[in-house]
């Protein structure tokens, strides 16, 4: 990988590969950095619903609904800065939920591509709280030299995935 935009890239073609039929059935498209104008920020994939009936040209006026949000991070290293740069995501994940009062369900995709003792990021204050029923976060990186994938869910819609 190159980067989160890489990340980025290769997270949005799956989806649309897989998601196909869904997103056809109900009108909904993936959407890379959907802007939110109440709390200034862009989301790194918004899955959005359209109204196709609209007479908007602009695929970001025909938005009738947001699905779900997506944030991703690409770790290259372990330093401190990259933590931080990690947790200003979960921030604007928190923002979303509580200051922006969105509802809808939100992704923290992180890729590790170095050694890790773990890859989850939320504790219990977060995902007993303010992520609970919002947010699941799918974690992948090296633990002991072997690519790991992981799905901690703290809304009951993601759980039953095993890797």
């Amino acid at each position: 990988m190159l980067r989160e935009d890489s990340l980025k890239c290769s997270f949005y073609f799956h989806l649309r590969k897989k998601l196909s039929t869904i997103l056809k059935e109900n009108n909904l498209r993936i959407y890379s950095e959907y802007y939110f104008f109440d709390l200034k920020y862009r989301a790194d994939i918004a899955i959005v619903q359209i109204n196709p009936y609209g007479e908007k040209y602009y695929l970001k006026d025909m938005v009738a609904d947001v699905v779900a949000i997506i944030e991703l991070k690409y770790i290259g290293d372990g330093s401190k800065t990259t933590e931080n740069w990690l947790k200003k995501d979960l921030t604007k994940i928190k923002n979303y939920i509580q200051k922006g009062r969105h509802s809808y369900q939100f992704y923290f995709a992180d890729i590790y591509e170095v050694e890790c003792s773990t890859l989850k990021w939320m504790d219990k204050r977060n995902s007993n709280n303010w992520a609970k029923g919002y947010v699941t976060e799918l974690n992948a990186g090296y633990k002991e030299g072997k690519m790991v994938f992981e799905i901690n869910s703290y809304n009951e819609m993601n759980s039953n995935f095993n890797y």
